[in-house]
């Protein structure tokens, strides 16, 4: 009896450690025919080279083949516009930065000029935009909080009204500067914006009638708003009431009116007379008072005989 206990005992261990054998072959054979597939499936990737900046570059500054330098990219993913090699981006010469550019950020042909070319402002205008100045100072330019880059709307106000005249303008320099990355306030004396040939014209012509005055739009904000103008008159529609109320014409007041005192004999008779400054008295009862080319005192005694 006990020998059969342990040939079943052994028949069991047998068994199972073939089965625990035969269901990992079984798991590695499924998972390295899955994973042949998946490779196969993979699409084949190349890498190449894309050049970059290999450090800060702003507005103005050159960059030639010591300021870049070749990362591996993949060769069928370039984005628009990049350089493969550094040859490829220098040329005939060293290219001029047209917006700020960071460490290790992909060198774009909309970015920089072609090689040996300075850096114009007329680059940076959209195709079918101008390029229009404007005169501004500490107050109108937003104490020089508005940097190249940001966005404004032009207030105009002459003598009679003020009225937002145009919205959604970019600026492209303040002064002689277009370094979209400047971060210090600048007292400017002149805004050069891109805008289209009417706006310009608008822009040229507003200079002449008043005074030009920006306002800093939120970053991002495109949606245009609707404005009317506004004249001195609108000024007091934001004062409190009891101020306004102050200021509305006064209300017609009764006018004011004199006693006449009437004397017959020993009696005394009170009479009230509506009168004005200056005005003639009308006759109350029995007695007429004449007409007083002076003020008639609140009280009178008139005796009649």
């Amino acid at each position: 009896m006990g020998g059969n206990v342990k040939i079943m005992l052994a028949l069991a261990v047998v068994c199972g450690g073939g089965a625990i054998w035969a269901g990992e072959s079984w798991l590695d054979n499924e998972t390295t025919t899955r994973m042949r597939q998946i490779e196969a499936a993979r699409p084949e990737i190349t890498f190449g080279t894309i050049v970059v900046a290999a450090h800060p570059l702003r507005y103005g500054e050159t960059a030639g083949a010591r300021d870049v330098k070749e990362i591996p990219w993949p060769g069928n993913d370039l984005p628009a516009g990049a350089f493969a090699t550094i040859a490829d981006f220098t040329g005939d010469g060293p290219r001029t930065v047209l917006f700020p550019i960071e460490a290790s950020e992909p060198m774009l042909a909309s970015k920089t000029t072609g090689p040996g070319e300075r850096a114009a402002l007329s680059r940076l205008i959209a195709a079918g935009n101008r390029a229009v100045t404007i005169r501004v100072n500490e107050v109108a330019g937003v104490a020089g909080f508005v940097l190249p880059g940001d966005h404004v709307d032009v207030v105009l106000t002459t003598d009679e009204k003020a009225e937002v005249i145009i919205q959604d303008l970019r600026i492209l320099s303040i002064d002689q500067s277009a370094d979209e990355r400047a971060d210090a306030p600048k007292v400017a004396q002149t805004v050069t914006v891109e805008a289209t040939p009417e706006n310009a014209q608008r822009l040229v012509l507003a200079q002449n009638v008043g005074n030009l005055s920006l306002v800093l739009r939120k970053a991002g904000e495109s949606a245009l708003a609707a404005f009317r103008p506004l004249s001195t008159a609108d000024l007091n529609s934001s004062r409190p009431a009891t101020v306004a109320a102050a200021l509305s014409p006064a209300t017609p007041r009764p006018a004011p009116e004199v006693t006449v005192w009437v004397r017959r004999a020993t009696t005394l008779t009170q009479y009230s007379v509506p009168t004005g400054a200056g005005g003639p008295m009308q006759p109350v009862g029995p007695i007429a008072v004449a007409a007083a080319p002076t003020p008639v005192t609140p009280v009178q005694v008139v005796e009649q005989k």
